[in-house]
């Protein structure tokens, strides 16, 4: 069954770590970013800041329930993504059912929504969007429509903080 508004986490490696203030004094001025690339050809479409605890979650109508279901993430020391949590009000094919899912730390229902908290390594961040299912990107930098491109799977990945010119060093 085709569902497009499930959040792929595609088990393969990232570009690499980013800098972080303990290996690279520049990094701690850095404030954390994620690209919105199309894939699988990584053109660029957006660089969304967050803030500076790189926290961003991503939201959507889940496809068999019909439901808002909101997912956690954060960039962790090391510049990858990691998820937090996985909130949402009704259980759907692909949504978990305990805490013993994979990363699960804890599992609440509390006025009416389920919430497993988690820590999960997310190694690429794809996301496939389609317009009926409302996906969004939300960070400190603000909410992002994803479905302002066309329909399609996007990755999400931390932007490299820019390197300082040093002195003497031409540009």
């Amino acid at each position: 069954m085709f569902r497009p508004a499930l959040l792929l986490a595609v088990l393969a490696g990232c570009a690499g770590p980013m800098p972080t203030p303990a290996t690279d004094p520049a990094a701690a001025a850095c404030v954390p970013h994620l690209d919105v690339l199309t894939h699988p050809h990584e053109e660029p479409l957006a660089r969304v800041p967050l803030g500076p605890d790189g926290a961003f979650a991503l939201s959507f109508i889940h496809s068999v329930s019909l439901t808002p279901v909101r997912d956690e993430y954060v960039l962790d020391a090391d510049g990858a993504i990691r998820q937090t949590a996985e909130i949402f009000v009704a259980h759907g094919q692909g949504l978990p059912s305990g805490a013993d899912e994979p990363g699960g730390l804890a599992w609440e229902h509390e006025d009416g929504r389920f919430r497993l908290t988690m820590d999960r390594a997310i190694p690429r961040l794809v996301v496939r969007t389609d317009a009926e299912y409302r996906n969004r990107l939300h960070a400190a930098g603000g909410t992002v429509d994803l479905n302002q491109w066309s329909d399609q799977a996007l990755y999400l990945r931390p932007a490299p903080c820019p390197t300082p010119l040093r002195p003497g060093v031409g540009r």
